[in-house]
This record gives structure tokens, C-alpha cells and sequence, in this order.
């Protein structure tokens, strides 16, 4: 574990300490408060994304550290939008999730600048990984949002209002990974003369986006009928997300085209 005695890392503190204190207030019952640390975490997760695009010269969308960052300046608009979409509060869960996708970024992950290599110069470079920052936040957010679906319940309504906004979360989600996938294969083309190369960073992409194939699948053919396995599918992608983001993404084992990380 290490400190990063930089701007960079006193933005990226700092934001962890406003998501925290966003939750503690949120689990207390303190909604006004709560709300106003969220809102303001999600201020300072922007200027850090920012501060990282300045410092660097280029999108901060290169490597793990500067996705995480993007993946938690993310959080507080979704969270608003699906409010209005589907009316479910998930502030408490959002802002945990994004002091667990910042851990990373400020304890482990280092913040070295690298210049960006040619591959990754393109106008579909912010396109392809924007889609993929939103997709997996809001597939994480679906995973989380169907937990109450894992345990029995006798609030029939409350478990219909559920689904459906979790069904609604995972189906934006799969659309913009749905997308990724699409505008990576564009580009694979572009670069390297091929839409597939069977690189394990696109193998771990594509067995990701089967996974959440497989919830849509067993929906359409089972209805809400079973809504613990829906919820154990979501988790089961959740799972791969990770593992691509992580193990597949910065193993030695796994060296490929992709690593940017």
C-alpha cells in the first residue's frame, strides 16, 4: 500500500472521504447531509479527473489508475439518472461503491505518467473507453441494486419496483458494453488490420458480455419468476468485470495487445 503525497492523491482522498462520510450519513438516516457530502464527493472526483487530463496532456483513459478515476467521477450522475428513472434511492450504495472503485486508485495503483502510444491516438479512444467506464459502473450498480432480490420477501410491489429498476440499470449497461465491444473491434481493425485477435484482455471482454447475454437470455425465457438466480447472474458478471479490469488487465500471465494498464 502506498500514499501518494501529490494534488493527485489529495483529490482522490479527499473524495474517498466525502463518498465514506456520504454513506455513514446516508446509514444514519441524514439524507440532506448525505446528499450534499455525495454531491460534493462527485465535485472533487471531477476536478481530480481533470487535474489528471491537465497533468498529462491526454484523455485520462490510458490505464487502470486513470479509468477507476473516471469509473467514480461517473457514479453520481448515473445514481441521479436512475432516481429518475425508475425511482429506487441507491445513494447509499453508490457512494460505497465509489470510495471501493477509489481504494485502488489511491492505495495500490501508481500514478505515473506515461505518454500515450500510438495505438490508442485515435478519435475512438474516448468513445471505446467512455463506454466501457459507464457499462461496468452500471452493471455494478444493477449487481447491487438486485441484492434485496437474494433474500425472501413478502413485499410483493417492492420486489416488482426492484426488478424493474434493476433489469432497466442492467440493460443500459449491456448496451454501452455492447458498444465498447463493438467500436474495440472497429479499432482493432484500424490498428492492427484485424477486428479480432483473441487477446486475452478481448477473450475476457467478450466471455464478460456473454455472461450478461446469458442473464437477458434467461429472462426473456423465465421471466421474474426466479429473481435469486437474476441476481446471481448479475453477480457472476460483476465478477468477470473485475477480473478483466484486474487480474486479466495487469497479470504477466496474460500479456497481449492490450496492456495499457
Amino acid at each position: 500500500m502506498m500514499l501518494k503525497m501529490t494534488l493527485q492523491g489529495g483529490l482522490i482522498y479527499l473524495t474517498l472521504t466525502l463518498f465514506l462520510a456520504a454513506g455513514v450519513a446516508l446509514r444514519r438516516g441524514s439524507r440532506t447531509v448525505g446528499r450534499g457530502f455525495w454531491f460534493t464527493g462527485f465535485v472533487v472526483a471531477v476536478m481530480s479527473v481533470a487535474w489528471r487530463g491537465i497533468h498529462t496532456g491526454h484523455p485520462p483513459m490510458q490505464n487502470l489508475f486513470e479509468f477507476f478515476l473516471c469509473m467514480a467521477a461517473a457514479l453520481w450522475p448515473l445514481s441521479q439518472w436512475s432516481r429518475w428513472r425508475n425511482g429506487l434511492d441507491t445513494d447509499l450504495k453508490d457512494a460505497l461503491l465509489g470510495a471501493v472503485i477509489l481504494f485502488p486508485a489511491g492505495f495500490v495503483l501508481g500514478e505515473e505518467v506515461r505518454r500515450l502510444p500510438p495505438a490508442l491516438q485515435s478519435p475512438l479512444f474516448i468513445p471505446h473507453v467512455a463506454s466501457y467506464v459507464a457499462g461496468y459502473v452500471l452493471l455494478a450498480r444493477a449487481a447491487l441494486m438486485a441484492l434485496p432480490l437474494m433474500r425472501p420477501s413478502n413485499a410483493a410491489a417492492r420486489v416488482r419496483q426492484t426488478e424493474a429498476a434493476v433489469r432497466q440499470t442492467a440493460v443500459s449497461g449491456f448496451v454501452l458494453l455492447t458498444l465498447g465491444l463493438l467500436l474495440g473491434s472497429i479499432w482493432g481493425k484500424i490498428c492492427w488490420g484485424h477486428y479480432w485477435q483473441w487477446d486475452p484482455k478481448e477473450t475476457w471482454s467478450l466471455a464478460t458480455w456473454l455472461v450478461y447475454a446469458g442473464y437477458f437470455h434467461y429472462r426473456l425465457k423465465n421471466g421474474a419468476r426466479a429473481p435469486r438466480t437474476l441476481a446471481a447472474l448479475l453477480w457472476l458478471g460483476l465478477l468477470f468485470v473485475v477480473l478483466t479490469l484486474t487480474w486479466i488487465n495487469v497479470s504477466r500471465m496474460f500479456s497481449g495487445m492490450h496492456n495499457y494498464a
